[in-house]
């Protein structure tokens, strides 16, 4: 199997092409999160040629993950989810080189640890650690690709590179501290539709791809927000909410 045959149909996307396919493959991607979110990113991502696919979690896969977090098989319930991801993204694709970090990411080394990748995708689940990711990725001057999903809605933007006007959008921008715990759904208290979150991480492995492969307009500046259960997509300009 050679490259140009397993990516053609990449390389014959307008504005992709050989070029942006090389640029995929010499990519070195941080996700953080490997749950719901983070199972289509890095299933996506793995696909698509990322060269090198970094993976940290330190939560172990159960039995309630299954239903959304589609990158684990039942025999992984009790093991590392980077670990259990990493072992079936190998047989997805074995040009891929995955580095496994079977911990959480931590406030004193996120920074030192998001310098060393080209680009850094959000599959957290709590706002505690998504602003982590964030204030991190921007002090090591990492372009984020930040995700968000519960019940039937789901976000995502990009952080960290220019928008039309040429301004660098944080994650602080819209939520300059955590919402006080009770202010904002979890998954925990209202559910979570599998199949939706599958649409929200899609959509960051596309703004990732993208972003690394330089073509498109990314969201960078705006926010994009699905309703599932009403079937409607928005975008809305940071900026513009009241």
């Amino acid at each position: 199997m050679t490259a140009d045959s397993r990516y053609r149909r990449n390389i014959d996307v307008p504005g992709l092409g050989e070029q942006g396919q090389d640029r995929l493959r010499r990519a070195r991607v941080l996700v953080v999160g490997a749950g719901g979110l983070g199972s289509p990113v890095l299933v996506y991502l793995t696909a698509a040629g990322v060269g090198t696919l970094g993976i940290a979690d330190g939560d172990v896969v159960e039995v309630a993950n299954l239903q959304r977090q589609v990158v684990h098989p039942e025999a992984a319930v009790g093991t590392n989810k980077a670990r259990s991801a990493a072992h079936r993204l190998a047989e997805l694709n074995s040009g891929v080189a995955f580095e496994v970090i079977e911990e959480m990411v931590r406030p004193e080394t996120a920074a030192a640890l998001f310098a060393g990748y080209d680009l850094v995708l959000d599959c957290c689940d709590t706002f505690a650690a998504k602003l982590m990711v964030a204030d991190a990725a921007q002090a090591a001057g990492v372009p984020l690709v930040w995700g968000s999903a519960v019940s039937m809605q789901g976000q995502v933007s990009v952080f960290g590179v220019p928008d039309d006007t040429g301004r660098r959008w944080t994650l602080r921008d819209l939520f300059p501290v955590e919402p006080e715990p009770g202010t904002y759904p979890l998954a925990v208290d209202v559910g979570v539709l599998g199949a939706m979150v599958g649409q929200v991480g899609s959509v960051m492995a596309t703004e990732a791809i993208k972003l690394l492969a330089g073509f498109g307009r990314p969201l960078a500046g705006r926010v994009l927000i699905l309703d599932a259960a009403a079937s409607r997509w928005d975008v809305v300009a940071l900026g513009s909410q009241p």
